[in-house]
């Protein structure tokens, strides 16, 4: 996305369903109430969606064949990621916006993947299997070690519980959060570890839950209702040489993804009102707020302290709860969210004053990585 496209693409529905355990709903089904969601809060009717885009789950629901069948559509282009997060899949309806093809489409994510068990115990980076890394949190263990080795912050490690606290904080004013229960500093550090020195408390959900975005043309979508949320940006940047590039781990190449949202929105770091981070780790947080330039390197151990990221702090970060504690929908529920707070609807967690916000995802053995900015005017 371009300066000149600033804002020419816009949000005019979300809906999540509840986040938790539903053994007795299949993906297909939560996915099917998460579009029906999304229609009544942009006030549409199913007829009006030109396009139709799913991200796979690992269980290899939500084809966007067969849900269309569901639903009953015939769009005028369909398609599904079957990776990255749902910024990656927001991107590719703005393309088929941008181009001509579609000038509403609908976006829609759903898991069973609590209740279906799975472990996600595949190596993400194929060479890093002889070495035992056989799950996600295993890169993400290194990671987080190698940014407290290089900026000397090994006593300062249990710093980290500040992100869990206040995810968990948000969650509890959140209805449709999994895990809504109280979450101490002693529980937390007390919570076993995964893979040092990631805790449980640092790590994301596994549970059932779904959701659906529906996005227009900046036209149509002032058509469809008062309050759009404009989308003014978006940056991504590729490292797929991963560990032969430079200080992999602590994602340097996010600083090109900043640099072209920024570029494309005219937002810079000290306007945003509401940061949203793609946390299947807490400690992606850290590097995602140095290389975002919300914080200097190294410093952001000390940045999240004393309330800051916390709602009615400088700077609130993913007032859901996050995939700690709202749910596990890579990175869905954040924009469900964000179209909240915009609209002035988040209830209880509404951040005063909202008026822009930024989400950041990081995908894969961290080769992927995605911003986008949005805010409820231009």
């Amino acid at each position: 996305m371009t300066a000149q496209q600033r804002g020419s693409v816009a949000l005019v529905g979300a809906h999540a369903t509840r986040q938790g355990l539903f053994p007795e709903k299949s993906a297909w089904d939560l996915g099917v109430e998460a579009f029906k969601g999304a229609l009544a809060s942009a006030g549409i009717e199913r007829d009006r969606i030109g396009g139709l885009l799913t991200q796979m789950d690992r269980s290899g629901a939500m084809e966007p064949t067969r849900f269309g069948q569901m639903v009953g559509l015939n769009p005028i282009a369909s398609g599904a990621l079957d990776y990255g997060t749902a910024g990656f899949t927001v991107a590719y309806a703005t393309a088929l916006i941008a181009s001509g093809q579609c000038d509403v489409v609908a976006c829609v994510y759903a898991t069973t993947q609590g209740s279906g068990k799975f472990r996600f115990a595949g190596s993400p980076d194929p060479f890093g299997a002889p070495y035992g890394f056989l799950n996600p949190a295993g890169s993400a263990a290194l990671g987080f070690q190698h940014y407290l080795h290089h900026y000397g912050r090994l006593a300062d490690r249990d710093k980290l519980a500040a992100i869990a606290l206040a995810w968990r904080k948000h969650a509890a004013q959140n209805p449709i959060a999994f895990k809504r229960d109280p979450l101490s500093l002693e529980q937390y550090l007390t919570s076993r570890w995964i893979v040092w020195p990631l805790r449980r408390a640092d790590v994301c959900l596994i549970n059932d839950g779904a959701a659906c975005l529906i996005l227009a043309a900046a036209d149509v979508a002032r058509s469809i209702t008062d309050r759009p949320v404009y989308l003014l940006g978006i940056g991504r940047q590729d490292a797929l040489r991963m560990m032969e590039n430079p200080d992999h781990l602590l994602m340097p190449h996010m600083r090109t993804a900043a640099d072209m949202a920024r570029q494309a929105s005219g937002v810079t770091p000290a306007e945003i009102d509401a940061l949203y981070v793609q946390d299947a780790y807490a400690s992606v947080v850290l590097p995602t707020l140095e290389n975002y330039g919300f914080c200097a390197e190294g410093e952001a151990l000390d940045f999240i302290q004393e309330g800051r990221i916390a709602h009615g702090g400088a700077l609130p970060i993913n007032s859901n709860g996050g995939q700690l504690s709202e749910g596990y929908l890579v990175g869905w529920l954040h924009h469900v969210e964000l179209f909240r707070q915009l609209r002035g609807e988040a209830g209880a967690r509404q951040i005063a004053g909202c008026e822009t916000a930024q989400f950041c995802a990081t995908g894969g053995f961290r080769e992927f990585t995605l911003t986008s900015i949005y805010a409820n005017a231009l």
